[in-house]
């Protein structure tokens, strides 16, 4: 078994040719499938928009093909797929936790994981980053982190000053998402 050690709460295992993340020797994720970049920017993009681009906003322009592959026919060995994981792990990691490195649906549950497992580093940046991500205007983050919760990690005056920082063109779109969110009864990022 190929064993990934990030930090003494955070590792990654191949069990089984899947990768299962570990805090604090917890199974916690098997990560499913990894985003392909097949992204080509021009050097204005990359000096205007360089801080926008979250894997979040990124994954509208990613190849999502391995998302719907069964894992039987999945081209990328297990193996290898692990280490791809595992680099991505790390540089989240050694990038304090930034949660534009990783999508949101992985980075804030393991944020949230870390934190309560008492991570020092985790604990620093989670209601930062929670605030700064929402701050930032994604529509589906924004949503994610109200329906998964994150918003009742901050204090009532934190989340309350959220709201109000909200333009109202910005207000109206969010609760049209969080609607529409609610009608799928299944959240889509």
């Amino acid at each position: 078994m190929k064993e990934f050690k990030i930090s003494d709460l955070l590792k990654l295992k191949l069990e089984d040719n899947k990768t299962i993340i570990y805090i604090n020797d917890v199974k916690i994720i098997q990560c499913k499938y990894l985003l392909l970049n097949e992204l080509s920017f021009t050097s204005e993009t990359k000096e205007n928009n360089l801080e926008k681009l979250s894997i979040d906003t990124q994954s509208k322009s990613l190849n999502h093909s391995l998302e719907l592959i069964d894992e039987y026919e999945n081209d990328i060995p297990p193996e290898v797929e692990f280490w791809a994981h595992s680099s991505n792990l790390q540089a989240w990691y050694e990038q304090s936790y930034n949660t534009q490195i990783l999508h949101s649906n992985l980075a804030f549950p393991l944020l949230r994981k870390l934190t309560q497992a008492g991570d020092k580093i985790a604990k620093q940046v989670f209601k930062k980053e929670i605030t700064k991500r929402f701050r930032d205007g994604n529509l589906n983050v924004m949503a994610f982190l109200i329906i998964e919760g994150y918003l009742d990690d901050l204090s009532i005056e934190e989340s309350d000053d959220l709201y109000q920082e909200l333009d109202f063109e910005t207000y109206k779109k969010l609760q049209k998402h969080l609607r529409e969110s609610e009608k799928k009864d299944t959240f889509i990022l």
